[in-house]
């Protein structure tokens, strides 16, 4: 049987890690999912230099960053020890983030949630997890739903 193929999105994966959050039950549950071997975790290397930097920034993380050495071993640990699949562009990304900028009139840092877009749609992710619904809603072959309903879907599976 196919495992469920989840896209994290930099947002998901941060609340994952920040207790205080609302959204931190939800977004740790579903990455739990993940370290179970349950469901099948992808990230880009462009969510791994996000979540670096929110992780290492004070006003992003209430007052309570971590260090450059605690951000680089959380990041190694969780999200570059195999566990998930990590993916990188090519030459096909930057033609479909172009096509997609078109075809979607994106300007200005809309771009860079445009370049996860295309390569989510390349992996053949069957969710984006997200918590910014609205910014890939429109986008043929991405799936953007929140923590919570992912986690709905999968009960009913």
């Amino acid at each position: 049987m196919n495992l469920t193929k989840i896209f994290f999105d930099t947002n998901v994966l941060v609340y994952a890690h920040d207790k205080d959050s609302s959204f931190h039950t939800d977004s740790a549950t579903l990455l739990q999912l993940v370290f179970s071997s349950k469901v099948k975790g992808i990230i880009a290397e462009q969510n791994i230099i996000e979540l670096y930097r929110v992780l290492t920034n004070s006003v992003a993380m209430k007052k309570k960053p971590l260090t450059s050495v605690q951000a680089v071993n959380l990041i190694s640990q969780t999200y570059r020890s195999g566990i998930f699949d990590v993916i990188y562009p090519n030459s096909l990304t930057t033609d479909t983030v172009l096509q997609l900028a078109i075809n979607g009139n994106v300007t200005s840092a809309k771009i860079f949630d445009t370049r996860l877009a295309a390569m989510i749609i390349h992996t053949d992710a069957d969710y984006l997890a997200t918590y910014n619904v609205k910014h890939f809603k429109d986008i043929e072959g991405v799936n953007p739903l929140t923590p919570k309903k992912i986690l709905a879907d999968l009960l009913q599976q």
